[in-house]
């Protein structure tokens, strides 16, 4: 229906006005755009943008849950029922890193402003609810094949928490390249599944030297 459904399924194919606007934020923040900009930006006037939110923060967040849509169907893309648990955690893992790479204004716009569930649940209660499940459900797996302990919850929010910390460093410059932010993100989930009771694989053990005729092997 007109602007409303432009900002909430435009963001979602990335359609370039929606990416526009999304541009408009990351350059200038909330507060430097203003409602005129934003509907020029999606190709509306100003008189048709008032028609359907009642001021820009109401188009911020339709944008920015329309992109938290799009960023939850990306991990979810990423996870395969019939993989295996740890294979499917990397999968994740690395969906999540490949998003803020390729998009980071829309990571910025979902990520980089006020409280994420405070501002989005009231209005749009089924897109956090799937960013809650798109955040466990690869744990879930995890923790079904008895790879790791814990509540899934909180284990969740700590490899979401590692993920966005590393993600926020490479996007200030603090790692300089995209390869040491995933050594880094490799480094920190496999701290946190250790801690979680994940163990790695066991490693070959050495075989006995056999020693030779006469002579009586080394005491350690």
């Amino acid at each position: 229906d007109g602007i409303r459904d432009h900002c909430v399924t435009g963001v979602q194919t990335c359609a370039l006005p929606s990416c526009a606007a999304e541009k408009l934020f990351a350059k200038h923040g909330i507060a430097g755009v203003s409602m005129r900009q934003i509907a020029q930006a999606l190709g509306y006037s100003q008189t048709a943008a008032y028609r359907y939110f009642a001021n820009k923060d109401e188009i911020l967040l339709a944008m920015r849950a329309a992109a938290l849509d799009r960023f939850c169907g990306h991990l979810e893309a990423a996870f395969d029922p019939a993989r295996d648990a740890r294979k499917n955690a990397r999968a994740v893992g690395q969906a999540f890193l490949d998003f803020a790479l390729k998009h980071p204004d829309t990571y910025r716009l979902i990520f980089f402003t006020e409280n994420l569930e405070q501002a989005i649940a009231p209005q749009f209660p089924a897109t956090m609810t799937r960013f809650r499940a798109t955040m466990t459900t690869y744990v879930q797996a995890l923790l079904d094949a008895g790879h790791i302990e814990g509540d899934a919850e909180t284990l969740a929010e700590t490899f979401f928490s590692a993920a966005h910390g590393i993600v926020m460093m490479h996007m200030s410059g603090l790692l300089k390249t995209v390869r040491a932010r995933d050594e880094l993100h490799r480094a920190s989930m496999r701290l946190i599944a250790k801690g979680a009771g994940m163990r790695d694989a066991a490693p070959d053990r050495a075989k006995p030297v056999r020693a030779a005729a006469g002579e009586r092997p080394h005491k350690t």
